[in-house]
């Protein structure tokens, strides 16, 4: 499942893992003042693959976990089927603007975790 950009506080609680050389590990943990920023692959092919999206997931963990996740992405009618420099991205293989792209991305969550 694919993202935009996503603004994560863990708390200090454990949990979130990177994929890194084919193994996850356990990213770090983030204090009282500090985020984890994470780019999805849409905005890493919209900007030419200048930096990389990072594959992750969440652990179980053996107690209460809390985090706060902000999710942000561009107008509906943004323009995703080209990148900064006019390259045809993944998503522009099937989809003109964000809105045609979220509607799948949403749907796909949907199935995904229901």
């Amino acid at each position: 499942i694919d993202s935009t950009v996503t603004v994560l506080s863990t708390f200090n609680n454990g949990g979130l893992e990177m994929l890194y050389k084919n193994k996850y590990e356990a990213a770090p943990a983030t204090g009282e003042n500090s985020f984890i920023v994470n780019i999805g692959k849409l905005v890493d092919d919209l900007i030419d693959n200048k930096v990389p999206s990072v594959r992750h997931r969440v652990a179980e963990v053996d107690f209460d976990r809390y985090s706060i996740t902000y999710f942000l992405g561009p107008q509906f009618d943004a323009v995703i089927s080209r990148s900064m420099t006019g390259k045809l991205t993944d998503a522009g293989q099937k989809y003109n603007i964000f809105g045609e792209w979220i509607k799948d991305y949403l749907g796909a969550i949907e199935l995904f975790y229901y």
